[in-house]
């Protein structure tokens, strides 16, 4: 059966990683009263539906070299992120294969955007590391 569904940015709240919510400037309240390093579950995915998940980032917060095993695509709401050599922008789209290790550098300004996967995936691994993360997404 097809289904609908609508989710609006009140339904899902802001969640803060563990790593990130040791550091002040994440923790910062945003004018929306959100925090400045931080996630939303918009959909959570399962091995039959897609993942959608908003994250931001502090101005210059550095998200290190890592790996999911999903293929993703990255697309940049407002702000910046150094991606190699590479400066996006609004508009700006990354795609990047299941597996291939990347990082990057948010903007002066921070950076917002939205993360998409054809399937729930937790995985974050870290060169040598292969871990699962518990989002405390349920379905």
């Amino acid at each position: 059966m097809a289904k609908v569904r609508i989710t609006t940015p009140e339904q899902k709240p802001w969640q803060i990683s563990p790593v990130r919510a040791e550091r002040a400037e994440a923790r910062a309240l945003l004018p929306d009263g959100g925090p400045a390093s931080a996630y939303k579950i918009r959909e959570p995915g399962s091995e039959a539906t897609p993942q959608l998940v908003e994250l931001r980032m502090h101005p210059h917060e550095e998200v290190a070299l890592h790996s999911h095993d999903e293929d993703e695509i990255i697309y940049v709401l407002s702000g910046e992120m150094k991606v190699g050599a590479r400066t996006i922008g609004p508009g700006a789209s990354l795609y990047i294969a299941g597996g291939v290790f990347y990082g990057f550098i948010a903007g002066p300004e921070g950076v917002h955007f939205l993360n998409f996967r054809a399937r729930d995936d937790r995985s974050f691994h870290l060169p040598g590391k292969r871990q699962i993360i518990d989002t405390g997404a349920t379905s």
